[in-house]
C-alpha cells in the first residue's frame, strides 16, 4: 500500500514497513507530533511554498554548525519516500545479483538518510531539487556499500587487510568495534598500513584472494616497521603524550591487531546492519538521537571529492580531442563501442583499448594523489577499489553536461509543458490522473509527452553535432531516446516554479 502524503505530512511522518515474501509494504504512517507542529508553523508563514522550499530550509540549517535535531528529523521523514522507492525499484533491481532484498536496500538507505549532512555536503541549492539530489546520493552510497561488501567478502582472512582502505577501516572501527579512544584506533590503522607495506606473498596472482598467513619472520618485519612508524607518529604529537602509541615487543600483538581489523571490517561491510524498519520506538522516544555525523568529517569528505574531480579533470584535459570525445560519449550518453565504430571509423577492439587506456591514465593519476595525501601504497587492491568510484564520478560529470543542455532547451523552447512533465515524471502520476488535473484528454497528454521527447532527442543530436563536431548515426537513436527519457524522470521540476 502506497500513501500520497501532503507536503506537511512528508516532513513529519515515517513509514511503518512490513516484509511479505521478500517484498516491502507500507502498512501505516507514524506521525511525530513535534515535527508536525513545527512544519505547521512554517507552512502558515509560507502558505504558497512547495515541498522543495521547506526541504531547502532544513538542508541549510543542517549544513550550519548550530543545526538542531529537529531539522535532521524533518529531512529523515522527507526522505522516507525516496528510500522506499529506491529500495523497491532501482536498487532492488541493481543489487538483486548480489542477493540484496528490498528490506536490505531500505535499511541501508534509511541509515544514510539519517545523516543528511553527508548527503548534502556539496549541494549547491540551484541546479537540482533536494529530493532529486538526495535520491542520487542515497542510491550511490547504498550501491557502493553493497558492492564494497561483496568485494570485501571474497577475500580470506590474510588477504582482506591488503585490500582495505583506511577510510573504510576507520568507519568500521567506529561503527562495529565500540572503540572510542583515539590512540587505540590510530594503533589499529597503523597496524594495517604496516601489514600492507611489508607483507608480500609469493602466491600466484589468481590466488590473491586467499593469501597464507605471514610466517614468523614476516610478522617480525611487520612488527618492526610498525614500531618505526609509531616513533614517527609520536614525534608529531604535541607536548601532551596521552595519545602516544605504544611500541610492540611481541609479534603476536601485531597479529592480534590485524585479526581485529579483519573481523571488524568484515562485520561492517558484509552484513546489512539491523535497523528498526517500523521506526515506532525511535519516534516515540524523544531522547533518541539520530545517528550523529562528525561535521569536520563531512567537510573533509566534500573537499576531497572536489580535489578528486580536479585531479581527474586535469588529467582528462591532457587527452587528445578524439580520446576526450570517446570518454564523453561512452560515459555521458552511454554510446556503445559498436555504435562508436561508425562515428570514429575504428573497430571495436581499438575503441575498447583507447577507452581503457584513458581510464587507466585517470585512475593512476587518482591513485598517485591518494598515495601522496593518504599514504596509500598503489597495490592492485587499492587500484580496484578506486576503479568503480572513478567510473561513477566520470559518468555523473559527463552526464551533467548533457543534462544541462536538455534543461536549457526545455526551459527555452517548451516551458509551457513543464507542469505536465512535472505531474507525470516528477510526481509519478498516471496518464489519466495528469489528464484529469490539466482538464484535457488522456490522448492529449500522451501525445504532448511524445512531442517533448522527440524534440529533445532532435535537439540533443544537433547539440552533439555543433558542440562536439560529431554526427551521431541512426544506430544511436534508441540510445538517445533512452537518455532523454531517463533525464525527464529526474529533471528538477520543483526548481522551475
Amino acid at each position: 500500500m502506497i500513501f500520497n502524503r501532503e507536503n506537511k505530512d512528508k516532513f513529519s511522518t515515517f513509514f511503518n514497513i512490513e516484509e511479505k515474501s521478500n517484498k516491502l509494504e507500507i502498512t501505516s504512517l507514524q506521525k511525530d507530533l513535534k515535527l508536525a507542529k513545527n512544519i505547521h508553523s512554517l507552512s502558515q508563514l509560507n502558505p504558497e511554498a512547495n515541498e522543495d522550499f521547506f526541504a531547502k530550509i532544513f538542508v541549510k540549517e543542517v549544513l550550519k554548525n548550530n543545526q538542531t535535531k529537529l531539522e535532521k528529523e524533518h529531512l529523515s521523514a522527507y526522505l522516507e519516500e525516496p528510500c522506499f522507492w529506491l529500495a523497491t525499484q532501482e536498487l532492488n533491481q541493481q543489487l538483486a545479483p548480489i542477493k540484496w532484498q528490498e528490506l536490505d536496500c531500505f535499511q541501508e538507505a534509511r541509515k544514510i538518510a539519517a545523516e543528511p549532512r553527508k548527503i548534502f555536503s556539496t549541494y549547491n541549492f540551484t541546479d537540482t531539487a533536494v529530493r532529486t539530489w538526495a535520491e542520487r546520493q542515497i542510491k550511490y552510497k547504498v550501491r557502493d556499500k553493497a558492492y564494497l561488501g561483496k568485494e570485501i567478502c571474497k577475500y580470506a582472512t590474510w588477504a582482506l587487510p591488503k585490500y582495505l582502505s583506511e577510510k573504510i577501516l576507520r568507519e568500521a572501527l567506529k561503527v562495529k568495534s565500540g572503540i572510542r579512544v583515539k590512540k587505540e584506533i590510530e594503533s589499529l590503522v597503523l597496524a594495517v598500513k604496516s601489514y600492507k607495506e611489508i607483507y608480500n606473498s609469493n602466491q600466484p596472482e589468481k590466488n590473491a584472494g586467499k593469501l597464507p598467513e605471514p610466517n614468523q619472520k614476516q610478522w617480525e618485519d611487520i612488527k618492526n616497521y610498525y614500531n618505526l612508524r609509531c616513533s614517527s607518529y609520536n614525534k608529531k604529537l604535541s607536548s601532551d603524550h596521552s595519545d602516544s602509541l605504544e611500541l610492540i615487543t611481541n609479534f603476536q600483538q601485531i597479529r592480534d591487531k590485524i585479526i581485529t581489523c579483519e573481523k571488524v571490517a568484515r562485520a561492517y561491510c558484509c552484513i546489512v546492519e539491523e535497523v528498526d524498519t517500523k521506526a515506532t520506538e525511535r519516534i516515540a522516544d524523544s531522547k533518541t538521537e539520530i545517528i550523529p555525523v562528525n561535521d569536520r568529517e563531512a567537510e573533509i569528505e566534500g573537499e576531497e571529492k572536489q580535489q578528486i574531480i580536479s585531479v581527474c579533470l586535469s588529467e582528462f584535459s591532457k587527452l587528445t580531442p578524439e580520446y576526450q570525445k570517446l570518454m564523453q560519449l561512452s560515459y555521458g550518453l552511454k554510446i556503445s563501442q559498436m555504435e562508436m565504430e561508425e562515428i570514429f571509423g575504428l573497430d571495436q577492439s581499438q575503441i575498447s583499448r583507447k577507452i581503457k587506456g584513458c581510464e587507466k591514465k585517470l585512475l593512476m593519476a587518482l591513485v598517485k594523489w591518494c598515495q601522496a595525501n593518504f599514504e596509500i601504497p598503489p597495490n592492485e587492491g587499492i587500484i580496484k577499489e578506486h576503479s568503480q568510484p572513478l567510473k561513477d564520478l566520470l559518468k555523473e560529470y559527463f552526464q551533467q553536461q548533457f543534462h544541462g543542455a536538455l534543461q536549457e532547451n526545455l526551459l527555452d523552447k517548451q516551458k509551457e509543458k513543464i507542469m505536465m512533465l512535472r505531474l507525470y515524471y516528477g510526481e509519478r502520476l498516471k496518464l489519466e490522473t495528469v489528464a484529469e488535473k490539466l482538464k484535457v484528454s488522456q490522448q492529449t497528454v500522451a501525445g504532448e509527452i511524445e512531442i517533448v521527447q522527440h524534440n529533445l532527442q532532435i535537439f540533443l543530436q544537433q547539440w552533439v553535432k555543433e558542440k562536439m563536431e560529431i554526427c551521431l548515426p541512426m544506430s544511436t537513436n534508441k540510445r538517445i531516446a533512452n537518455f532523454v527519457e531517463e533525464w525527464l524522470k529526474i529533471a528538477p521540476y520543483a526548481m522551475w516554479y
